[in-house]
């Protein structure tokens, strides 16, 4: 039994090239799936974190860092731990002592180290991938490692 496409080509009411336009917006649509309610959420957040006065969005990346960081201990044990050397904004090279398991994190993607603004001065932290992504959309200098994101 022949579907719709091919009994309509076969009649002549259509052509091959629009059959073809058809199926890649078909496929298209397919690849663009609707955005998630968390995905909705983070861009609602993103936008306004991007109207907050500068203060402001120290603060709340402030935050943000405090509440996620991976990076909060660092174990005794010195065979549990790696340091891990990244540049920094002045082109110096600088480093955080992790457990190895952050290390990981980081060298796999799933996590990123920022500078924020902390109340001593700019410093650095791990943080999940999502959270470097975001503070990038606002702060991109910030951004010291970050898997397949070009740093600036």
């Amino acid at each position: 039994m022949l579907d719709l496409k091919s009994k309509l080509l076969a009649a002549g009411l259509v052509s091959q090239e629009q059959v073809d336009k058809l199926e890649r917006q078909k496929a298209d649509k397919k690849k663009k799936k609707p955005e998630s309610f968390e995905a909705k959420e983070r861009n609602r957040h993103l936008e306004e974190l991007r109207e907050l006065p500068k203060t402001e969005q120290y603060d709340l990346i402030r935050k943000w860092a405090g509440r996620n960081r991976l990076d909060k201990t660092v174990p005794i044990d010195p065979d549990a731990i790696e340091k891990f050397f990244f540049e920094a904004a002045d082109g110096s090279v600088s480093w955080l002592t992790l457990e190895k398991t952050i290390h990981a994190k980081i060298v796999d993607g799933s996590a990123g180290i920022t500078a924020f603004m902390s109340n001593h001065g700019i410093t650095h932290c791990v943080l999940p991938r999502d959270i470097v992504e975001d503070i990038a959309q606002v702060f991109p200098t910030w951004v010291r490692v970050l898997k397949d994101i070009k740093q600036s």
